[in-house]
């Protein structure tokens, strides 16, 4: 679980994808990111935040083979 030390906030250079990132049922994507619903209990809500962590992750992946343009770097 996380703990407020822990919790993951937008990286700057991600930011100019924000609008990008989809499904997040008017939640915001860090509360996505670092939601951890129960699929027992709201499977709709722990299917959007598998959804947007999957975006955050290409996100992340795409930057780190150089596939994306960082904003630092502009």
């Amino acid at each position: 679980m996380n703990t407020k030390a822990e919790l993951w906030r937008m990286p700057q250079w991600m930011e100019r994808y924000r609008d990008l990132i989809v499904s997040t049922g008017g939640n915001s994507i860090e509360a996505m990111v670092n939601g951890q619903a129960d699929p027992f209990i709201n499977l709709p809500l722990s299917t959007l935040q598998a959804c947007v962590k999957s975006q955050v992750a290409l996100l992340e992946q795409l930057s780190a083979k150089g596939h994306l343009v960082r904003e630092e770097m502009v």
